[in-house]
């Protein structure tokens, strides 16, 4: 075998250097190299020994035959396994990108029962799609997942009910969520890269945990932290998560600091909500969408001092219920400093972007204060800019990759005889004038430009899809409501109104609420968090399913009472396809219309989100300043006459042709037909 003898010398190398001893952050684990067993898929015909010469063919079997101490190593290939760790093993792979374990869509790949256990240099990819289910499940202390990829699982890795921890150089792409942390303590996450999974790093119930060093992008949500305490959080780098999603968010939360952190160009920043005792030093928040820095539901001792609040669209802090004390930090350069409604803000000693401090009212430069039933203290203040405000370091943006992988893993397969072997049957390619005796490359013909290849096409043919023609696909899910006579569903007539708003621009717009393959009710279910809002998505748009057909065909939109929001976009796995409506709290919020009128008035503006129609393409996009009668933000964008404007959101079934004079925008003109299964968030660095 002469891939043995070729790294012979660097395993031999690599096993006296770095294997004689595992050491965490916080308890030193001796790990005694008694043996070392290998593995490689390529002995197919044996015998397996575990030798250089005659390893195993499987990573179980060299587990099954270890004892506690030995050092397992497995040579490149990929590894059709579903792992369980019972012993003290060092299990290490020749090259995390090429030494592969494929968990076949398993409940796990990987499941560590015993204490001090080693896992290195893998990549761990395709467990099933249930709750629960993970790359890598951790049910034991002491252990180390060291330089290994996740791809494809629920969970890259669920850390459960254990202690003392640690998850080290690894990287998370295309996972319902990169790590799940339930009721742990006293774990680490180090150096490690989360992008395009519904949530990068999921907490809850936790105490003591540390995150340093992390970059996380292109998420729904980046950190979301759930009834946890005693967390620090030290140079992360968090942006360019989903316009209505973001970087932080933390629930029930207590005793956090956020130190030297750059959160840059989210749609939030950082959400605290019910959370006390929070200090959030030398941290960086420059061009998020919506708000920065929002303190909502009864938050109180938030301290923030020595940050940098600059270039936010919106609102650079939103105070709500909650009492906070900022002092020494830079606010200055967006449209609103502060707005405090029903709290408490101490707000002395900050720089407002000019020597005359804060604007009380609308002006050229921003940073206006606003304040209602509460106080701001603001005065003193800097007349100059606070010089050791913010991070000592900036993002490098090359230093992880953006662009990801957005074809099927698993092509769809269609019925019928394909006598050129392109994926798609005579029978279509008869319909559209394609020769089915000579191969096309349909996996990426879009002839159309809609978003859909022409294997997608044909797949949807029995919906009346034309390759020819614009096609939107939009699955209506919606919650049982509490209120029998309130109906979550959409009606026919509505949905009608929006299908021919599409029709107008020439895009056929297929709507399923339950006669195109999907569209169900869901039972009962209320008070559910982001986290929970990704597991419905889950269970009732994917089906539990990773390679569902739909992925990539079908917008999604759940409709329930009481949910997270009255109405946002959101990530359900790695691309922004979906969005949920509130219809109860929407009507509540707005009694002047019908429920089904908001409803789908709110569907149509969410669904724009998913087409990539966002804050950063036009100011007038998601304005709640704009929906304030005579202010500047109004006068500027009441040409923009489209339901993407708040002000015209339930006054207008329709996106804005551009048409309309100062102030208008193209929405029609400008819609990404490819962005929910290609989505990014890119932030203008020279800004």
């Amino acid at each position: 075998m002469n891939k043995k003898s070729v790294t012979l010398l660097i395993t031999l190398l690599f096993l006296l250097t770095n294997l004689s001893m595992i050491t965490t952050a916080s308890n030193s684990i001796q790990t005694t190299n008694k043996d070392t067993i290998y593995v490689d898929d390529d002995n197919t015909q044996g015998p397996w020994y575990g030798t250089l010469e005659y390893p195993y063919q499987h990573i179980g079997d060299a587990i099954e035959n270890a004892t506690e101490g030995d050092t397992i190593y497995v040579f490149n290939g990929t590894y059709y396994e579903n792992i369980l760790v019972d012993k003290a093993l060092l299990i290490t792979g020749e090259n995390k990108n090429t030494t592969i374990i494929d968990g076949m869509y398993n409940e796990f790949i990987i499941k560590i029962i015993k204490d001090a256990v080693t896992i290195k240099n893998f990549t761990i990819r395709n467990s099933g799609g249930y709750k629960n289910n993970a790359g890598v499940k951790i049910d034991a202390k002491d252990n180390l997942i060291v330089q290994c990829i996740f791809y494809r699982t629920k969970t890259g890795i669920y850390v459960n009910e254990t202690t003392n921890n640690e998850i080290n150089n690894c990287t998370f792409y295309t996972n319902g969520e990169g790590i799940y942390l339930k009721s742990s303590q006293a774990s680490y996450i180090r150096n490690c890269f989360f992008s395009h999974n519904a949530l990068g790093i999921n907490i809850e119930h936790s105490n003591q945990i540390k995150i340093t060093n992390c970059y996380i992008h292109t998420n729904g949500i980046g950190l979301f932290f759930n009834d946890s305490s005693n967390i620090e959080i030290s140079r992360c780098a968090v942006y360019n998560h989903n316009d209505n999603q973001g970087g932080f968010y933390l629930g029930y939360c207590n005793n956090f600091t956020i130190s030297n952190c750059n959160i840059c160009h989210n749609g939030f920043g950082m959400k605290i909500e019910y959370s006390s005792n929070l200090n959030i030093i030398h941290s960086d928040f420059i061009w998020n969408t919506h708000f920065a820095l929002e303190i909502d539901k009864n938050s109180e001792e938030i301290f923030v001092e020595h940050c940098e609040f600059s270039d936010n669209f919106r609102f650079a802090l939103v105070i709500w219920n909650s009492n906070i004390n900022i002092i020494h930090t830079n606010i200055h350069d967006s449209l609103f400093g502060i707005e405090s409604e029903y709290s408490q803000v101490t707000a002395k000693h900050n720089y407002w972007g000019s020597p005359l401090g804060p604007a009380l009212f609308d002006r050229k430069t921003k940073d206006r204060i606003f304040f209602k039933f509460g106080y701001i203290k603001f005065f003193p203040w800097h007349i100059q800019k606070v010089v050791d405000a913010g991070t000592n370091w900036e993002i490098d943006y090359d230093l992880f990759p953006g662009e990801v992988n957005t074809s099927r893993y698993i092509e769809i397969e269609l019925s019928g005889t394909d006598s050129d072997d392109d994926g798609v049957p005579n029978w279509w390619e008869d319909k559209w004038g394609y020769d089915p005796y000579s191969w096309d490359d349909h996996k990426h013909l879009d002839p159309d430009e809609d978003g859909l290849n022409n294997i997608e096409e044909c797949y949807t043919d029995v919906w009346d899809s034309n390759p020819f023609q614009k096609d939107a696909f939009l699955e209506f899910d919606w919650v049982k409501p509490q209120n029998q006579d309130a109906p979550n569903k959409p009606s026919h007539s509505s949905i009608c109104k929006i299908k021919s708003a599409f029709k107008r621009h020439n895009i056929t717009l297929h709507v399923d609420a339950g006669k195109l393959g999907g569209g169900e009710e869901i039972p009962p279910t209320s008070n559910f968090s982001y986290a929970d809002l990704r597991d419905l998505y889950w269970d009732y748009f994917l089906h539990n399913d990773l390679n569902n057909p739909r992925k990539g065909i079908f917008h999604y939109c759940l409709v329930c009472d009481y949910g997270t929001d009255r109405g946002f976009s959101f990530m359900g796995w790695d691309h922004l396809d979906s969005f949920e409506i509130s219809a109860q709290m929407l009507h509540e919020s707005f009694p002047r219309y019908s429920r089904d009128h908001v409803i789908i008035s709110g569907a149509f503006h969410e669904f724009g989100h998913t087409f990539g129609l966002f804050v950063d393409d036009h100011g007038g996009n998601d304005n709640m300043v704009a929906t304030k009668i005579f202010t500047l933000q109004w006068w500027k964008y009441l040409n923009y006459k489209s339901i993407m404007n708040y002000w015209y959101t339930y006054r207008i079934l329709d996106y804005s042709d551009g048409s309309h004079g100062n102030g208008d925008f193209d929405d029609w003109g400008n819609l990404d037909f490819s962005f929910f299964k290609n989505s990014h968030f890119e932030w203008p660095k020279e800004n």
